[in-house]
């Protein structure tokens, strides 16, 4: 996404704001539509191998996690919850109402849009919950699985 120049590269975690909005998917706390992201969204890159090591880590910003989806990258297609960073960016693009912007995201690899097709109901419905308790709520209905549940199912999930 840098060398596409549609994000800016953070080096050191102190350099995260404390009003940013750090997408954290070990977090218990979930990115609704009402998250104020006008100081940006921190995606952290690293493999789903090291997410806990990397989130253990002091972190400043507003930790969440993104509501469950469903993964179209080539290394974790169909797994839920275990977005690449791309989808992750785009889903809270989406999220906050600048559906375009998560569009033309997508568009730097070939399986992108398939991300927005393959979730778009989801979103829409994670949209219209618009608070955490309603975004649970779509969770347990779709998925069959809590709040609770989320951080074991991401944590067994396939590390490549």
């Amino acid at each position: 996404m840098c060398r596409m120049r549609l994000a800016t590269p953070i080096y050191r975690l102190t350099s995260i704001h404390p009003k940013m909005v750090v997408l954290d998917p070990t977090s218990a706390k979930i990115f609704t539509p009402k998250e104020d992201v006008s100081y940006g969204i921190v995606i952290i890159d690293c493999s789903w191998q090291k997410v806990d090591e990397v989130f253990l880590q002091k972190i400043k910003g507003k930790r969440v996690r993104l509501p469950l989806l469903v993964a179209t990258n080539p290394v974790h297609y169909g797994h839920i919850g275990v977005l690449s960073s791309l989808e992750a960016a785009a889903a809270a693009l989406y999220l906050v109402s600048e559906r375009e912007q998560a569009k033309e995201m997508l568009k730097i690899y070939k399986w992108g849009p398939n991300f927005l097709a393959l979730n778009k109901d989801l979103l829409d419905a994670y949209l219209e919950a618009g608070c955490e308790e309603g975004i649970l709520e779509v969770e347990k209905k779709v998925f069959g699985v809590g709040g609770e549940r989320v951080k074991a199912d991401l944590s067994d999930a396939p590390k490549r």
